[in-house]
């Protein structure tokens, strides 16, 4: 199960590295993706989400500015998550898709987001799943983890990949990749410089850590 963080520099960029983490990178309006991205796994997310906590509607230039800014770093993208109107439930599908038949139309990587209000039979009858890669599974704390096994069968049985989103403590983690979620994502251990959770995690899964810093070695594969 692949975890990605947040975006950072530096100290923390290195220790990111050597735990095998990848990065969100989020379409923000005071931070731009760095070179240095390129030498992880990178994935983008829309915004909507930040947008809506904070009160603001969805900023389209900013989250096409960010893909922009990712493309000259020379960044690949593991997928772009679509954008969508958190908690907007069968809305939302219809907004997240009118960008995936218009604007988004030439992008082979796109992620689904899910929330509350869906449904997987309304999105298996009236939805193309062609067009994804992945499924997301966002929406309220509740919703997500009542239904994220269901989304994560129901991905794999359209050979799409799953990812959870916001899995900042060890038992999300671990949660997770029970029920597995091919990837995961918190700005939690960058933003709090908090690494304790992912140690948990890989010592859970019998990856044993060196005694200097934070590098690790795997004890099995």
């Amino acid at each position: 199960m692949k975890i990605y963080t947040g975006q950072t520099t530096g100290r923390k960029l290195e220790i990111l590295k050597s735990l095998d983490l990848g990065i969100c990178i989020s379409s923000t309006p005071h931070r731009n993706p760095s070179k240095a991205f390129g030498e992880v796994d990178c994935f983008l997310d829309n915004g909507a989400f930040s947008c809506w906590m904070k009160g603001y509607p969805f900023q389209e230039n900013i989250f096409l500015n960010t893909i922009k800014a990712s493309y000259k770093c020379g960044i690949k993208l593991d997928f772009i998550v679509c954008p969508d109107v958190v908690t907007g439930g069968k809305l939302s599908l219809e907004f997240s898709y009118s960008w995936i038949e218009n604007k988004l139309l030439t992008c082979m990587n796109l992620a689904l987001a899910v929330q509350d209000g869906m449904e997987i039979d309304h999105l298996l009858l009236n939805y193309d799943l062609t067009r994804l890669t992945h499924i997301f599974v966002g929406g309220s704390t509740e919703w997500k983890w009542n239904t994220a096994a269901d989304w994560v069968d129901f991905a794999h049985e359209n050979n799409l990949k799953c990812h959870i989103g916001r899995c900042g403590t060890f038992e999300k983690l671990k949660r997770s990749h029970i029920i597995g979620a091919d990837s995961v994502d918190s700005t939690n251990f960058t933003r709090n410089d908090n690494w304790e959770a992912i140690k948990l995690f890989y010592n859970y899964l019998g990856i044993e850590w060196k005694e200097q810093g934070l590098l690790f070695e795997r004890a099995n594969t």
